[in-house]
Formats: structure tokens, C-alpha cells, sequence
């Protein structure tokens, strides 16, 4: 979801129901605001707020018909945000400012802030501090978050040398996986290995694949391991209390961590990226998943290479551990499937914290748009 919106500053409240008044409970920021979307708006300052619980900047932005429409974005508590030094004056009536956030469940014209960007170039961040001269403190990134746990928030990136390796199969042209048969090669994502042997029912299950069948080559994602390295793409963390929501760069993966449940609900609709909880143990936030929909471990790029799927009993588990110095972001899985293989798919991979932006990846193939 993209918007075109002004004046925020980033915001990712990761409190509880907060008391407003007596008999009245303030709505924690997973229940109004859907943090799994994207939203970016662009528009000019009328007006800022520095109030608790929450503070709100306003703003008008210009909308598709040629009026205006009036938008407010939630900040911080005007407490905090005024030790920080922050102030009316930074927010003059009729500046241009640009919100990257979350947008509201119910409000149409509403977001919760997470980044502000001026046209000047200055960029406010949820806890960005401000000096007396109006200047951005340049702030050291923690590691641990204040609840003690690893600070996996923002946007992560993967360097090259985690590009997928080649697919299992063998190189183009010798043939097929076939049931009783260990595929050669790496896993996609980064390193490691296959440990399976596909069963008859997997055998049958990507039989007849063709280049064609690639999801790709449809703008659809392929699965939860390659996409998250796939191309360098910039993905975003959300990190709340109590979840963690992940989007891919690459074909708008979006996932949703709970870490308020311990055990999966019996009506999980399938998806391709499951259902998924989560758990911190020493610092590692473990995650297993369950619900996917029957897909693709492995999709080759060419025809006669050997495609490996999944069945809808596939069951994975991840961990991931965040570096001593917070900016690198590792991740293992292995997974089991019942049906399709006989032992575990196995691998691993790592990421990189950016500054680069997060965008909506909005795919629009043209290769079979030809020009007459």
C-alpha cells in the first residue's frame, strides 16, 4: 500500500492498552493500526499536537480528484517527544513533509509514524533526538530493545554473496529430481544443504514442470527461504510486545510472527507463507510454522531442471540470532514434510540492516509485452 501523505515521524509503539480515562482503555497500536502494510504520504503541515498518550500531526494532502484531504498521523507521547526536544517549531504551518508508516484499521485519512521526512532533506525517526539548533542527534543503533530483547526492527537487506545458488536438479539438461534420489546442491537462501529424499507423492507432485510454471514468471512469490535474499531486495521488521511483522521486498511477502500464542489456532486458512509463532529463547527468536499452502521449495528457472513442492503438511522452524553489533540479522530453518520428503530441508542465510527505504515491489511483468 502506497499513499502520497506529509508531516510524520516514525512511530512504532510497541506498548500495552494504556489507561486514558477512567473506565476507557487507550487501543494498543496492533489493534489500530494494520503494521503489516506499507504506507508512504506527502502533504503539508496544519498543525502538530505534542499531547499524551499520543501526539498527532496533521496535515492536508492533495488526492486524485484535485482536492484536499485532511490526514493525522500518531507520534509519541508529547512527554517523551518534548525531552527529546522536540517542538512546535519544527513543524511550521505549510512545510512538506513525507510519512512512512503503517495505516489505520478503521480511519481512512490515518497512520501511525514511524519515519519524517522534510523537503529539506531532514529525517526524523521515532526516537530521534533534536539538538538546540534543530539538528538531528546522530544516535548509535541499539542492539536490545528496552524489554530486553534483540532489536530486530527496520530494514534488512542481503548482500550479494547471499544470492540463491544454483537450484537442485543438476545444470540444465540432466534431468529431473526423481522419488528415492538426493537433489545435489545448496539450498536456495545461502548455505547448507538438502537432507531429503523425495517420496513418490513429491516425485508425482512436480512431475510435468515446465519454465512457464515458474511463480515468478507470474508475480507470485515462490516461498518464504528464497524470497527473503532473492535479489538484494530491501524487507522491513516490524517488531512489537507481541508481534513481529515481516515484508519481503520481493513480491510483497507479508508475515505475521505471534508471539502472544502458544500453540497454532485448528482453523488456519492455508497461505504460502503459513502460520507462524514465535518465541524468544536466549536471545534467539524461534519461529515455527505451519498452514502453507501446497507450493515450491524449489521452482527452477529452466525447463528440465527438477522443481521440488511442498504438500500443505509442510512444517518448518527458524531461528533467528542478531549479531553482537545489531546489524546483521542470521537465519536458519529446517523443515519436514510427511508427505512429499523423506528428512529434513535444511539452510541458512543472513541480512544486512539498511538505511535504503523499503518499497511495495508492485510487480508488473513485461516480458511478453512485445512491441508491435
Amino acid at each position: 500500500m502506497k499513499k502520497h501523505m506529509s508531516l510524520g515521524i516514525l512511530t512504532l509503539i510497541c506498548s500495552a492498552a494504556v489507561l486514558v480515562g477512567p473506565g476507557s482503555a487507550h487501543h494498543g497500536v496492533n489493534g489500530q493500526f494494520d503494521l503489516s502494510q506499507a504506507l508512504e504520504v506527502t502533504g503539508t503541515v496544519t498543525n502538530i499536537r505534542l499531547v499524551n498518550p499520543h501526539s498527532y500531526v496533521y496535515f492536508d494532502v492533495q488526492n486524485e480528484e484535485g482536492g484536499v484531504d485532511e490526514w493525522r498521523c500518531e507520534l509519541r507521547s508529547g512527554s517523551i517527544l518534548r525531552r527529546l526536544g522536540w517542538s512546535r517549531d519544527l513543524f511550521p504551518e505549510g512545510a512538506e513533509i513525507t510519512i512512512s508508516g503503517a495505516p489505520a484499521r478503521e480511519e481512512p485519512h490515518a497512520c501511525h509514524t514511524e519515519t519524517i521526512t522534510f523537503s529539506d532533506g531532514r529525517i526524523l525517526q521515532r526516537n530521534s533526538a533534536i539538538d538546540e539548533e534543530g539538528v538531528v542527534i546522530k544516535e548509535e543503533r541499539q542492539a536490545v530493545r528496552s524489554d530486553g530483547m534483540p532489536n530486530i526492527d527496520g530494514n534488512w537487506v542481503a548482500p550479494a554473496r547471499n544470492r540463491p545458488g544454483p537450484p537442485p536438479g543438476g545444470a540444465p539438461g540432466e534431468g529431473t529430481a526423481q522419488a528415492g534420489a538426493r537433489p545435489p546442491g545448496p539450498p536456495p537462501g545461502g548455505g547448507g544443504r538438502f537432507d531429503f529424499e523425495l517420496t513418490e507423492a513429491g516425485s508425482a507432485a512436480a512431475a510435468g514442470y515446465v519454465r512457464e510454471d515458474h511463480p515468478r514468471f507470474n508475480c507470485k512469490s515462490v516461498n518464504i527461504f528464497h524470497d527473503w535474499t532473492f535479489d538484494q531486495m530491501v524487507n522491513r521488521i516490524v517488531q512489537t510486545d507481541d508481534t513481529i511483522y515481516v515484508t519481503y521486498g520481493f513480491m510483497d511477502i507479508v508475515r505475521e510472527i505471534h508471539l502472544d500464542l502458544e500453540d497454532h489456532p485448528t482453523d488456519i486458512e492455508p497461505s504460502l507463507s503459513g502460520h507462524s509463532i514465535g518465541r524468544w529463547e536466549d536471545g534467539v527468536l524461534v519461529v515455527d510454522t505451519i498452514g502453507f499452502e501446497p507450493g515450491y521449495l524449489v521452482a527452477p528457472p529452466v525447463t528440465g531442471q527438477g522443481a521440488i513442492m511442498n504438500s500443505g503438511e509442510f512444517h518448518v522452524v527458524e531461528r533467528f540470532s542478531l549479531s553482537d553489533d545489531g546489524l546483521t540479522l542470521n537465519r536458519s530453518f529446517e523443515g519436514e514434510d510427511p508427505v512429499n520428503l523423506v528428512g529434513s530441508y535444511e539452510g541458512q542465510d543472513s541480512v544486512n540492516l539498511t538505511d535504503a527505504a523499503f518499497e511495495d515491489y508492485a510487480c508488473e511483468d513485461l516480458t511478453n509485452d512485445t512491441l508491435p
